[in-house]
């Protein structure tokens, strides 16, 4: 399969120069596609994280994009130049049985880099053998602990704990026992863990745990709150005061064992509380200058097909059953028309205000190549 123009032209180039290159064509008046895709098959979850804000998640939500349509979704992204799939929700992907396996294999098939943010307990020796098989890119597996009580207590439901880390376990060692001791490139994995107060002080022996179930990196993202369940977990004054300290003994271990992690972030006071954040108003009115890179090159399609920029902002955008590039071309009067307009003129919504560091510093990172 031919590939297309722009990803020829942009043949040499690393995720931060082609994005950057892609912001200098939009600046000079010419639409490029997304580099980053993200589709949401669906809200419904098998568990119950006492800290989700997707309140919707208990029941079977109906509307959503149907398998073919994915299929279509797939072939415009392709044909756009989308280089990453990232497979996620406010659900867990894999209760779309018809759809997200399908569909991680029909990413791999177009040459695309695929990821996956699972909860971990779905996974089968089938569906194993394939992200192998394919090489699936990467595996996000949503741990909040490495501490069996702990963890099950933050997910809602008993036996989580055990299932991912058997799950995690089986992968890295059928990884080894297939490419051999070191290979770190395909089907790498990773852990998201959601910081609470039942939870803070143990970054130490999460960096521990993903040493030793065979992931390379940990992310840690400090809760966001809306309801009292949630508020209940937030860290108090006392408690956030003794972060750094966990943080600064976290940070030795994963040197020690080469994890990678996001605990630098959590040397910074401001990165305690989420909904706080500021953007920079700096700079000319230009897109390479916007507060915040994402609607020129990040694209989420929610379970219903509706769209936004990023995991922050639901999906009000407008619909992609009538076609990808339509959508995300959109002049003025889109979603995405609009929307840039805006952040040219450093307008920012409101819910951009709860945003993380994990995006601030991917924006900062393409940054230094504009």
């Amino acid at each position: 399969m031919a590939l297309p123009t722009i990803i020829q032209e942009e043949a040499g180039l690393n995720e931060g120069q082609t994005i950057a290159a892609r912001m200098r064509r939009w600046d000079a008046g010419e639409a490029r596609g997304p580099y980053t895709m993200e589709l949401y098959p669906t809200m419904t979850c098998n568990i119950d994280c006492v800290f989700c804000d997707t309140t919707y998640r208990r029941q079977k939500n109906e509307g959503e994009l149907t398998p073919d349509e994915y299929w279509r979704i797939l072939d415009d992204a392709a044909e756009m130049g989308v280089r990453r799939v990232f497979i996620l929700g406010g659900g867990e992907p894999l209760v779309r049985k018809e759809v997200t396996p399908e569909l991680m294999r029909r990413i791999k098939d177009a040459g695309m880099e695929g990821h996956i943010a699972t909860n971990g307990t779905l996974w089968g020796d089938s569906l194993i053998d394939q992200v192998l098989e394919t090489e699936w890119d990467e595996i996000h597996f949503s741990l909040d602990a490495p501490d069996q009580e702990v963890a099950d207590a933050l997910r809602g439901r008993g036996g989580v704990f055990e299932k991912v880390a058997k799950t995690m376990c089986r992968i890295h060692a059928r990884k080894h026992f297939r490419y051999g001791r070191g290979v770190r490139d395909a089907s790498r994995m990773l852990i998201h863990a959601v910081v609470t107060n039942r939870n803070h002080r143990m970054f130490a022996d999460m960096v521990r745990f993903a040493h030793a179930t065979g992931a390379y990196r940990v992310n840690f993202d400090y809760i966001i709150a809306y309801r009292p369940e949630q508020f209940a977990l937030q860290l108090s004054d006392e408690e956030k005061a003794e972060v750094p300290r966990y943080v600064e003994d976290a940070l030795k271990v994963a040197e020690e064992l080469g994890i990678e992690t996001t605990l630098e972030h959590f040397l910074r006071p401001a990165t305690m509380d989420r909904g706080a954040m500021e953007f920079s108003q700096d700079g000319p009115r230009d897109a390479a200058n916007a507060p915040c890179l994402n609607p020129w090159y990040y694209l989420v399609v929610h379970p219903e097909g509706k769209t936004s920029p990023c995991c922050v902002i639901p999906g009000i955008g407008d619909d992609v059953r009538g076609g990808l590039k339509g959508v995300w071309d959109g002049q003025a009067g889109t979603f995405f028309g609009d929307l840039r307009t805006n952040m040219i003129n450093k307008e920012m919504t409101d819910l951009c205000r709860n945003c993380t560091y994990s995006i601030i510093s991917r924006n900062d990172y393409i940054r230094e190549y504009i």
